[in-house]
């Protein structure tokens, strides 16, 4: 099934199953998403294509299920979650950090970038951009791209959200 054109749809189709007939519920507003709570807690899931982040607050019933999940499907554990989609996860008994800091430095790279200085004010205030100036952009793809990679940036740097709304 691994590699087919439909093979995505069908896994999902199949945890998604397993997972509801174990007990988890599901929501119309994030199909990835699935909770179950038990006698001693609740347990979340959410499903990213293949991948699994399983977190909750009781230790047993992650345990079981991940012990369930592994006679089911053929699974690897890769222990406490550290990085994901281009997020790096710190936790610490002060809470939980976010960082993109190595997702940055590969879109520097790619767009050629290494080299700039960082500034601490990414847009001057009150700016406003016209259409009608300035050089029209050779390939829209190239920007697209790079309207993208700084939207998904915003997630852990919320103080990007205004100069990239302006410059999307």
């Amino acid at each position: 099934m691994y590699g087919l054109k439909q093979a995505p749809r069908a896994w999902s189709e199949k945890i998604g199953e397993y997972l509801v007939t174990s007990g988890f519920q599901t929501f119309d507003a994030d199909f990835s998403l699935y909770v179950k709570k038990t006698n001693h807690g609740i347990v979340v899931i959410v499903i990213y294509v293949d991948d699994l982040i399983i977190t909750g607050d009781n230790d047993v019933d992650i345990f079981n299920l991940k012990k369930l999940l592994k006679q089911k499907f053929e699974m690897k554990d890769l222990g406490e979650l550290r990085y994901f989609l281009g997020i790096e996860l710190i936790q610490s008994p002060k809470g939980i950090w976010l960082l993109q800091r190595q997702y940055v430095l590969n879109k520097l790279a790619e767009y050629g970038m290494t080299g700039c200085k960082p500034i601490s004010i990414p847009l001057e205030q009150n700016v406003k951009l016209s259409a009608d100036e300035g050089d029209l952009v050779e390939d829209t793809t190239i920007y697209r791209r790079i309207m993208g990679s700084l939207i998904y940036m915003t997630i852990t740097r919320p103080n990007l959200s205004i100069t990239v709304g302006v410059v999307s």
